[in-house]
């Protein structure tokens, strides 16, 4: 029975039941000054309170599905990562360094302003975690300079480079038909750039992607802190990444949005030898045998895809999916657009920020 098992909660719910119910019952039968009255009752409240607290942490468990199995929690998989210490080999202060570009086209006959056109920086961060060396460009839109309240975030990944998405995408003309958010770009070169990858020569790209990436994006920029205002985008390998970081990180993303992306484990030697890891990166077989994340998913893919209507067949709630199915393969950027528009009316600011 893993920690999400039904199995394994429903008794569990019940013992806690049965405590705070045999607490009540027996409460005046055990009434006295005695060491023995004292000790019972007592007894009844350490146990009714044990099974309540179990009961709860289960529960939120399934919910959130923070480990899955036994192994994630134990950390004794063959294949799970475990990193004790990250030296950065950076001064502090020096895990970020940001360049302004001058890749936004403005307006014919001004001056380029912000406030009015936006601004695309540079990026180049030294991950204190993942310790992996990586760049990404972050689209402003205007709102970011004309007030200054935080705003939203969509991380945007791609096989090309992160500046084809901003061409691609038409992004300041795509990003003004939504609510204002921060765009950040990355550039995968395979599945392995988003997953933390067992091995010899190991890489922690989940990592960077949900720690190092937005750690670095909140020291430099107004962003939200609330995983309610953060999504994950994607295209190619970059869509079954958005995908995966989602499900699996559903504490970090809120939505996430697979343009042409695949639903099975990436083949090749990214698992360390270990079967239930390679399981735990099919995402139809997640769907099948794991409690589903409460995340928001869009799936744009060929009208003949059939993993991607396996996998919106599959989704239930808390989870939720929505199709768009395309003529021909891949999908093409033209369909990035209307996915922003799609992440940015289900992102919000809780009204603590």
């Amino acid at each position: 029975m893993e920690p999400v098992s039904a199995a394994l909660i429903g008794p569990v719910c019940l013992l806690a039941l049965g405590c705070a119910v045999a607490t009540v019952v027996l409460w005046r039968r055990l009434a006295g000054t005695g060491v023995r009255a004292v000790l019972a009752r007592s007894g009844l409240l350490v146990a009714a309170q044990a099974a309540l607290t179990a009961s709860v942490v289960l529960l939120a468990n399934r919910y959130f599905v923070f480990y899955a199995t036994w192994s994630d929690l134990l950390g004794n998989d063959p294949a799970h990562l475990r990193v004790q210490h990250v030296q950065p080999q950076h001064a502090a202060g020096r895990l970020v360094e940001r360049t302004e570009t001058g890749l936004v086209p403005g307006r014919a006959g001004h001056r380029p302003d912000p406030a009015k056109d936006g601004r695309v920086d540079r990026l180049t961060i030294h991950g204190a975690r993942s310790g992996m060396d990586a760049e990404a460009y972050v689209y402003l839109p205007p709102r970011y300079f004309q007030r200054t309240e935080r705003l939203p975030v969509v991380v945007l990944m791609g096989d090309g480079a992160p500046t084809d998405l901003l061409r691609n995408a038409d992004l300041p003309r795509a990003a003004g038909r939504t609510q204002p958010m921060v765009y950040a770009m990355v550039r995968l070169h395979g599945p392995a750039d988003c997953m933390d990858v067992p091995g010899r020569h190991a890489t922690l790209g989940a990592t960077y992607l949900t720690q190092d990436l937005p750690e670095a994006l909140a020291s430099q920029y107004r962003v939200t802190e609330a995983r309610e205002g953060w999504a994950v985008a994607g295209t190619g390998d970059g869509g079954w990444c958005a995908a995966r970081l989602a499900m699996l990180r559903s504490d970090r993303f809120a939505a996430a949005a697979s343009l042409g992306g695949g639903f099975g484990a990436p083949d090749g030697d990214l698992y360390g030898g270990s079967e239930r890891y390679r399981l735990g990166n099919d995402l139809l077989w997640r769907l099948q045998n794991v409690p589903p994340p409460p995340v928001e998913v869009l799936v744009a893919a060929g009208k003949g895809d059939e993993q991607a209507r396996r996998f919106a067949a599959l989704a239930r709630p808390p989870m939720r999916v929505e199709t768009s199915l395309v003529d021909g393969s891949p999908v093409s950027a033209s369909e990035i657009p209307p996915a922003l528009a799609w992440l940015g009316a289900r992102l919000r600011i809780p009204p603590a920020e």
